[in-house]
């Protein structure tokens, strides 16, 4: 059996999963199609890279990902396939398989396939489920590229710390369907400059307020002003969390926006 995810901005109310899922299961024998995410924020690079590599490197061998997120083909960001871990993603060079594969061995071809259309408007249609047929006879990078040395460079939101002030500055990186916000430091960074000191969180220009480190959502039932909590999410990142509400709908948070922890 061939498995193939599909991780997308296309959203569930428009017929582009229902065409691709179409394809495949008309090009390729006996395959499985998973669905990791249909609804990344358009052209969210960065949501979309936090999905791909929390949800899609722990798949079976000769597993093919599709990832069609800010899919457009220029000279310095072409479509590529990037083998990890005997794992097939094909996608375009735009930043998502650089912050996914930092520091990962890698091999790297660019498609040298040429799709079957003369439109050019829905590459994960007309070309990545060529591609996605050739690898699953051949598994073989060969078959479907080119040697490409190097990815598009991309580089991520990072926290900065500053141990005079005692602060740390942080970004949303990924807000999950229960509104829990997840930050750009992982338990071990954040662990590591706190040193088992309480702390205070803010988010944006609001003010300050006491948050408890918890490794549990169940501490934000009966904690602090409004009950939320700073935990550890499945992925290892800092996650501000509020048991049977959501953080984002209290706090109005959104992706990229800053927040401040007070170390006391």
């Amino acid at each position: 059996m061939q498995l193939i995810t599909l991780t997308t901005d296309w959203g569930t109310s428009d017929f582009f999963a229902g065409m691709v899922k179409g394809r495949l299961y008309s090009t390729i024998p006996d395959v499985q199609i998973v669905d990791i995410a249909h609804d990344i924020l358009p052209y969210n690079v960065i949501q979309a890279s936090f999905v791909v590599r929390n949800a899609c490197l722990d798949f079976p061998a000769e597993t093919i990902h599709i990832i069609d997120v800010d899919t457009h083909e220029t000279k310095d960001q072409p479509y590529v396939v990037v083998k990890y871990n005997n794992q097939y993603y094909i996608c375009a060079d735009n930043g998502i398989p650089s912050a996914v594969f930092n520091k990962k061995e890698i091999d790297i071809v660019q498609i040298k396939l040429f799709q079957d259309s003369n439109f050019y408007t829905f590459p994960a249609y007309n070309l990545f489920c060529l591609v996605a047929s050739e690898l699953a006879k051949s598994h073989s990078l060969e078959s479907v590229g080119y040697v490409r040395n190097k990815l598009a460079p991309y580089t991520a939101p990072t926290y900065s710390y500053y141990p005079s002030s005692g602060r740390l500055d942080a970004s949303i990186m990924y807000i999950d369907s229960y509104g829990n916000a997840y930050l750009n430091i992982t338990y071990e960074e954040f662990e590591s400059v706190r040193q088992g000191r309480k702390i205070k969180l803010s988010i944006g220009t609001a003010v300050a307020k006491p948050i408890k480190v918890s490794l549990s959502y169940f501490d934000s039932v009966d904690y602090g002003e409004n009950g939320l909590v700073l935990t550890v999410s499945a992925t290892g990142y800092m996650e501000i969390a509020l048991l049977h509400e959501s953080a984002q709908d209290l706090l109005e948070i959104r992706l990229r926006k800053s927040v401040t922890i007070h170390f006391e």
